[in-house]
């Protein structure tokens, strides 16, 4: 199947400067997201894409590998790491690997890898955080103390695959800093707030990514254009988060001729033993 649709055309890219990481994770740390703008080339959103669009369109293409399945109303492809090695080599594509060591430690593991495509009137609307509230706080404590870093167990890079620049396109809409709060989102509302931080929308170009804290306040805006929607997601974390995630999740199945000539720590995230570098 990989043959059908093409090696992958994914680059090694590039590590930021200290100065311009720094920058991003204290940006990332304080407001719990960070913008990197023009990461991946046309060439290489235009091969995810072209992944994307054959193994959401084709039922049973990835076998009992990776999968696609509707979320509310937005179709997300799941394990995407089992189905071609493009995906694969996006896991240790720079700025990702770097940033995510940086985050989680020399030894960061990996932990999930999807594809959202929204269509005109989908998307994963409702305001929520994903997995659980990892840092709960009870009633007469107001929120984390903003002197405190908060830890990460796992992240994500949001990965734009189409122009999502207007909110008519379906951006994410986050509330800033609420990772401090430690509360999960007040149900049924339209309009969360966090200390007078209301909801933005994260609008970007094809290629730009976005560091993103899973316990902030999010949700998907429905997609109101005619322009498809896509959003790819790199999540990492924890050395030792890869034995909490499923395996499913965390481990790639593609066949080991497709991962030849990889290199040794693409292999380690993939916990692929049975291949050689």
């Amino acid at each position: 199947m990989q043959t059908m649709l093409g090696p992958s055309r994914i680059t090694r890219g590039a590590v930021l400067e200290p100065s311009r990481q720094a920058e991003v994770l204290e940006r990332f740390s304080r407001d719990g997201y960070a913008m990197l703008p023009g990461v991946l080339s046309a060439d290489e959103v235009a091969c995810l894409r072209e992944i994307a669009d054959y193994y959401i369109d084709t039922p049973g293409a990835g076998g009992d590998r990776g999968y696609a399945a509707p979320v509310y109303t937005a179709m997300v492809l799941r394990c995407t790491q089992s189905l071609h090695r493009a995906f694969c080599d996006m896991l240790v594509r720079e700025p990702f690997l770097s940033l995510a060591e940086a985050v989680c430690g020399a030894n960061a593991g990996f932990c999930g890898q999807n594809v959202i495509r929204s269509d005109k009137g989908t998307a994963v609307s409702k305001w929520h955080i994903d997995d659980i509230l990892e840092f709960p706080l009870p009633p007469e404590v107001p929120r984390h103390d903003a002197r405190i870093k908060m830890p990460v167990f796992w992240f994500s890079f949001q990965i734009a695959l189409s122009d999502i620049d207007s909110v008519e396109n379906g951006p994410t809409q986050l509330v800033p800093g609420s990772h401090y709060s430690g509360r999960v989102v007040p149900e049924d509302t339209e309009m969360p707030i966090f200390e007078g931080r209301k909801p933005i929308p994260i609008l970007c170009k094809a290629g730009d990514v976005y560091l993103f804290n899973h316990q902030l306040w999010h949700r998907g805006m429905i997609n109101q254009s005619d322009r498809r929607r896509y959003l790819m997601q790199n999540q990492y974390c924890k050395a030792w988060g890869v034995y909490r995630f499923s395996a499913k999740d965390a481990i790639c199945n593609i066949p080991a001729e497709d991962l030849r000539g990889g290199s040794e720590r693409m292999l380690k995230l993939l916990r692929r033993e049975d291949v050689k570098s």
